[in-house]
């Protein structure tokens, strides 16, 4: 409580004082000394009167914490003695940290997060690794039911599964995601029914997400009871989960669940692990119930091992994530780090020019009695103040950042966007942009106090301005090359992604892309076998074929993209594999996308089947297998339906970019989809049409309706859409590219404008007396430009070789380019000159308009 009296405790302190003062002036009058003698030598005596108080203070309270306080204060008070270089530091320092904060709030919405609506306390994943190191997030039903009758370590496990299906209901027919659950799946997670109910094992009930009941049944409150069909099985509502769950990991996420099937393929696996049980302990547990499973059944790999994993909403992504992602959070934290150091360089040359200029007061209160140490907390504690105002607007830039960035990372699955994270900024990542801004702060700030610390005491008070200047340059000038360098390779790499964009926005797939639709239809809900299903797909064919507009229509089990994988084919009788696409399309499929055959005939039109499989190759992959040779009659190994089997070669075609952009030189194999037949699901239709988009569109999803209105349109697109997906993540990193390397690339300049300008008002008096000796403006204009632009040349050389490791990270981003690109870098260097130029040349050409009598008589 001292600390809140400290006023009238000062003020007792005082009249003490002035007690004692009288006390002795009175005794050395009673002893004879005059009134006037007696107060100055009872003056002498006490001695020091303000030292006495400030060693009274220091009893009562603690002095560090006041001086801090008083430092801290002093320090908010010079901030606003120049409110430009303060608004100046503050920006950069709140827009860098900002963006820095957002990477750290995306990756931790990855990292750690848990599912919206999900109690994750104690929640642990169950996966096992093969001999790769590949870790697989699910299991098998059997290791499911194990790990449920014998674990001890594990109060709840859960199980889940899903797939897209077709949900039809009086209103229509939707394709949805749809997860198969254990019935203790919203229990054990703690999930909220807001309506309803959840379901009992083995029983015909689905639960229903917030977001379906909203978009589908339009938030009807008679939901519970209602009657509908996913993929032709009868379910009847039961419940309504909170709003926003969507399901306990990214890879689950569904718009409804119904009860886990005792025949699914797969169960992903979650558990609670038991009050006082750690991860370690149920690992080992578990791992021995994995060895067991092994040792009693043939299908468990005898390499692989159990894995117990921490949980969050991002578990077990790895292969149903987009991948492109995590290359464009790496790439853009990288960005974000670079642009800090570029800003922390700029704002440690303004805190040096304003502790330059400051070196006579600092001296002065040296001078006055404060230590060296004093002086330095004084610094520093501005540079507090500084990071506190910083942080609070970084937070709110993050905050923004956050907002806009969680809807460009969410990958897409030809259009269905799979649900984000949570990237809304929490405690741990408001504590990591205040640690970061302080630790940006004190960087800044340390050079100034070191230079304070090493100061000595008399120069400063002697010396005249441009003396005080004069300290300054040789620190400026590495902290111009330094932001320099980072400017050069953050324009290189924006350079080469924006030369990547403008060579996609002109590919050329090699065929006819205007005017073909797809068309991507679930038949799940429709037919019941592969057979039922090709003569559905067919039926699809025929009817569109008949629709105004439309040309040429053909079917395929996948529609393109850059997310496709290939299976190992080879000659018979060879273990020499290469890897090609597939792709099983129905009749016509040459003619709808354009492409006529170089070779033989198109097997997909074959009415009856002849017996062995017949297929289309690419022409890469015939001069690959063949080398030359005719390949029409020849047989390949190939994966079909997920199992080795020949397949005779019956035509040729080009190579083309047959799904997406980077694709040309990747071998390709076409199977016929009406004699290998796939299961009911989703396909897509190509459709060739003429005239507009808008009346063909409907007249197709209607034809469609006609022929089943149980099959669902999941998404109708043009090809071009299609393979602009692609490009997407590529624009949006250009956009962030561009943004961060023009920011550095002005700070760069700026700072260089402001280290040349500095080094010309330092160095008045010497530019003068050239020309007073007989030197010319354009002499003293050239001499300026030169070694101003010297920083630029070194800042160039070290900034191209960072630029040429970055590129090859960034490469596997590029398209049509290599990372060392010729015409980028002549481009970057060109534009970093002219810009440097114009930055060197107006101070030069204020020293060159300097009067030399003038410059002679400045102090």
């Amino acid at each position: 409580m001292a600390w809140f009296r400290r006023k009238p405790r000062a003020e007792d302190v005082d009249a003490e004082i002035q007690f004692h003062l009288k006390e002795e002036a009175r005794l050395r009058e009673d002893r004879g000394e005059t009134a006037e003698n007696a107060h100055l030598n009872a003056r002498r005596a006490f001695g020091n009167i303000a030292l006495t108080r400030e060693d009274t203070r220091a009893v009562w309270t603690w002095t560090a914490l006041e001086q801090l306080t008083q430092d801290v204060r002093s320090g908010c008070r010079i901030l606003t003695t120049a409110p430009g270089l303060s608004a100046a530091a503050v920006l950069l320092i709140a827009l860098v940290i900002g963006g820095n904060t957002t990477v750290f709030s995306i990756a931790n919405g990855f990292i750690s997060k848990p599912a919206q609506g999900v109690t994750a306390g104690r929640l642990v994943t169950l996966g096992w690794t093969d001999a790769r190191g590949w870790v697989n997030p699910c299991t098998t039903p059997l290791a499911y039911q194990t790990f449920q009758e014998h674990s001890r370590t594990l109060e709840r496990i859960v199980g889940s599964t899903g797939g897209r299906h077709t949900l039809s209901h009086r209103a229509g027919s939707y394709a949805v995601r749809a997860g198969a659950v254990s019935s203790n799946y919203f229990e054990a997670l703690g999930i909220g029914i807001i309506k309803g109910r959840g379901f009992f094992r083995d029983e015909a009930a689905a639960v229903i997400s917030y977001r379906t009941w909203e978009n589908n049944f339009q938030r009807a409150d008679d939901i519970i009871g209602t009657s509908v069909s996913l993929s032709g099985r009868p379910f009847t509502i039961v419940g309504v989960t909170t709003q926003g769950f969507r399901g306990a990991t990214i890879p689950e996420s569904a718009d409804l669940w119904v009860p886990l099937d005792r025949s699914a393929e797969y169960v992903c696996v979650l558990g609670r692990l038991a009050p006082g049980i750690s991860r370690q302990q149920a690992q080992a547990e578990l791992s021995g119930l994995w060895v067991r499973l092994q040792k009693a059944h043939a299908e468990f790999d005898r390499n692989s091992r159990l894995v117990v994993g921490r949980y969050s909403a991002n578990a077990g992504t790895g292969n149903l994530i987009d991948h492109r992602s995590s290359q464009f959070l790496a790439i853009f934290s990288v960005v974000t780090l670079i642009t800090l150091v570029v800003v922390c360089a700029n704002v440690a040359n303004l805190l040096v020019a304003r502790a330059v200029v400051r070196q006579r007061e600092l001296a002065l209160r040296q001078s006055l009695g404060a230590s060296r140490v004093r002086i330095v907390r004084a610094l520093m504690a501005e540079g507090l103040a500084l990071s506190i105002v910083s942080w609070a607007a970084a937070c709110t830039t993050a905050w923004m950042l956050t907002r806009t960035m969680s809807g460009y990372l969410a990958p897409n699955s030809q259009g269905a966007t799979i649900p984000m994270p949570d990237f809304t900024p929490d405690w741990s990542v408001l504590g990591y942009a205040l640690v970061l801004a302080m630790v940006c702060t004190v960087v800044c700030t340390l050079g100034p106090a070191m230079k304070a610390w090493r100061q000595p005491l008399l120069p400063p008070l002697k010396a005249g301005e441009q003396a005080v200047i004069a300290g300054r340059s040789r620190v400026s000038r590495v902290l111009v090359v330094v932001q320099m360098a980072f400017a050069v390779l953050l324009v290189a790499c924006a350079g080469l992604a924006f030369r990547s964009l403008f060579l996609i926005g002109s590919f050329d797939s090699g065929f006819d892309t205007r005017g073909l639709l797809l068309v991507t239809v679930n038949t799940s809900g429709s037919t019941g076998d592969a057979e039922a299903n090709a003569a559905l797909l067919e039926t699809f064919r025929t009817r569109l074929t008949a629709v105004n507009g439309v040309q040429h229509v053909s079917y395929a089990r996948r529609p393109p993209s850059e997310n496709w994988g290939g299976d190992r084919v080879r000659i018979p009788g060879s273990q020499d594999a290469i890897v090609a696409e597939m792709n099983h399309v129905g009749p016509d499929y040459t003619d709808t996308i354009g492409v006529s055959l170089l070779a033989g005939r198109d097997p997909t039109r074959d009415t009856v089947s002849r017996g062995v499989a017949a297929a289309m190759i690419s022409q890469s992959l015939a001069d690959e297998m063949w080398q030359g040779q005719s390949p029409i009659g020849r047989r390949l190994v190939v994966m079909n339906r997920g199992r080795e089997s020949e397949v005779e070669v019956a035509g040729v075609v080009p190579d083309k970019y047959y799904s997406g952009f980077r694709r040309e030189s990747r071998p390709f194999v076409f199977l016929s989809a009406r004699h290998n037949p796939a299961p009911p699901g989703e396909s897509t239709l190509y459709i060739r049409y003429s005239g507009g988009l808008d009346t063909v569109g409907p007249e197709v999803g209607r034809a469609l309706q006609q022929v089943d209105s149980r099959a669902a349109i999941a998404f109708m697109r043009t090809w071009d859409t299609q393979i602009d997906a692609g490009v997407f993540p590529i624009r949006v990193l250009t956009i962030l590219l561009t943004l961060f390397a023009g920011g550095s690339l002005f700070i760069a300049v700026i700072g260089q404008y402001a280290v040349v300008s500095f080094d010309m008002r330092r160095r008045v008096r010497e530019l003068g007396l050239r020309m007073a000796l007989g030197a010319s403006a354009r002499q003293v204009l050239t001499t300026v430009i030169r070694e101003g632009f010297a920083l630029t040349v070194v800042g160039l050389l070290i900034g191209f070789a960072l630029s040429l490791a970055a590129g090859r990270v960034l490469g596997q981003a590029l398209y049509g380019i290599t990372p060392t690109d010729p015409v980028t870098y002549a481009t970057v260097f060109a534009l970093l000159s002219a810009v440097s130029l114009v930055a060197c040349y107006l101070p030069a050409r204020r020293a060159a308009r300097i009067q030399p009598m003038n410059a002679l008589r400045v102090e």
